[in-house]
């Protein structure tokens, strides 16, 4: 079995996370670190560490892992690259390695200047790129999270960790340490105390120990069984012949009676049924069952960006990973996310009344009773007429928002959106949690951009990005 030996994280520069089965048979590691300690990184590395326990990487088999690992961080770069570029941090990527363990087999990806080791009796040597020189290496060739404007390399790296064996992950500068030193695995004790003592590191520990011997239970023999089951019958039937007058029966009924009159003891009525009278208690108790039930500690609606529009909005917007698509009369126009520029337009047969987003598609609703299907672009997949007209969704309508589609959510929110602004309520209590008012009307509101977190409004020739912002 392998266990979990040490870890050491220090924020906001450093983060540990892991998730593991109790027989040592399975289990999944984070480990994240940056140079600078601007308070920034406390947030970024919260959101890595939620999007990880999120992910379906902890429910990936060991045939598929290496595959899921692949696929999920090539996504996840570019949502950290968008997400560095908006920071003044001098350093825009994050050094990351993520383990995953089968038994003895770990297959392990590193980013950036995070490093791993395997500790053995006589030495200790690198798991995966060499420590040797590390620190001369440009930010480019450290193949950093997020820094990249283009996509990097990921290769999954797949060990078996024998019996005995550690595995260490760290930052290059102590890599560099152990290298220049020549520290062996006799000296390890100390190589470990030397990291907790830094101000500028973090760590965590891996060991493989040898399968305990499972000690069998002792088995009774089947006479030993009927043995027994008699003997209980004989004292139950001499019991029952002293004591009498129907006494497994009564016993029976007052056992119900009593099970049944403290099952209906409410929560609520916990101070009354003690006979507290504590006005205190009372408050405070209230007060508990407030701070529990509220979906988040804090949740803010702020204006991330407005870009004016030299067009009429005729409909609601949609959305993918990349683009927006914004519809003016029989015209759809996509941009750009994030550089807000035009992509490319296209003229359809008559005015566009609705725009979702099905599988990687853009279905157009017209008025003419059309629905068009575009892929790849503005290319038209096929066409429809319907006999019955699409009446179309209100652009305004109320919507709730959950942990589904936003996991930094303990409970529901409801989204309001008014003619001049934007209301969110708690749904549990009703209570307010933050509203956001426009200096124009509002004509819609877009669904949740689960991926960037906001949603986009159009006011009159605006579309305005709004971000959703939530501590927890």
């Amino acid at each position: 079995m392998v266990v979990l030996n040490g870890s050491l994280a220090k924020f906001p520069s450093s983060l540990f996370d892991f998730s593991a089965s109790h027989d040592g048979r399975f289990g999944w590691f984070l480990l994240t670190w940056h140079p600078e300690n601007d308070p920034v990184l406390e947030e970024i590395q919260t959101q890595i560490k939620l999007d990880i326990r999120n992910s379906n990487l902890g429910q990936a088999s060991q045939l598929e892992i290496e595959s899921a690992l692949k696929n999920f961080f090539a996504e996840y770069h570019w949502k950290l690259h968008a997400v560095f570029r908006k920071t003044n941090l001098r350093e825009k990527g994050i050094s990351l390695l993520f383990a995953v363990l089968f038994d003895q087999e770990l297959y392990f990806l590193e980013f950036g200047r995070m490093l791993s080791g395997i500790v053995e009796k006589d030495n200790i040597r690198s798991a995966d790129r060499s420590w040797a020189n590390f620190h001369v290496k440009t930010l480019q060739e450290m193949n950093l999270l997020g820094l990249s404007e283009a996509d990097i390399s990921i290769k999954p790296k797949h060990i078996h960790l024998d019996a005995g064996q550690k595995f260490i992950a760290l930052p290059s500068s102590c890599a560099d340490l152990i290298s220049k030193e020549k520290i062996n695995s006799s000296m390890f004790e100390t190589l470990i105390r030397s990291i907790t003592e830094s101000n500028d590191t973090c760590y965590f520990l891996l060991e493989s120990k040898a399968k305990q011997p499972i000690k069998r239970k002792r088995r009774f023999r089947k006479y030993q069984i009927s043995a027994l089951i008699v003997s209980l019958l004989v004292i139950v039937a001499v019991l029952y012949m002293l004591f009498g007058n129907r006494w497994l029966e009564t016993m029976e009924r007052k056992t119900k009676l009593l099970v049944s009159s403290k099952s209906r003891l409410t929560v609520e009525r916990i101070p009354d049924y003690l006979n507290i009278q504590s006005q205190t208690i009372r408050k405070q108790w209230q007060k508990l069952e407030q701070y529990t039930n509220q979906p988040a500690r804090q949740i803010d609606l702020t204006k991330n960006w407005t870009t004016d529009l030299n067009f009429l909005v005729t409909a609601t917007p949609a959305f993918d990973l990349h683009n927006i698509y914004i519809s003016s009369e029989d015209k759809l126009l996509a941009f750009d996310k994030h550089s807000k520029k035009l992509l490319w337009n296209k003229t359809l047969p008559a005015n566009i009344k609705a725009i979702k987003i099905m599988r990687g598609s853009l279905v157009l609703f017209l008025d003419n009773d059309q629905i068009y299907c575009l892929k790849d672009g503005n290319t038209v997949s096929w066409s429809k007429n319907v006999s019955d007209p699409f009446a179309g969704k209100s652009s305004l309508s109320p919507f709730e928002l959950d942990s589904n589609e936003d996991p930094r959510l303990n409970s529901s929110i409801l989204i309001v959106p008014t003619e001049r602004g934007l209301y969110i309520f708690d749904v549990n209590s009703g209570n307010l949690l933050t509203k956001l008012n426009f200096d124009k009307h509002l004509q819609f509101l877009s669904s949740y951009d689960a991926f960037d977190n906001c949603f986009y409004a159009v006011a009159a020739d605006n579309i305005i990005c709004v971000s959703l912002n939530i501590q927890n």
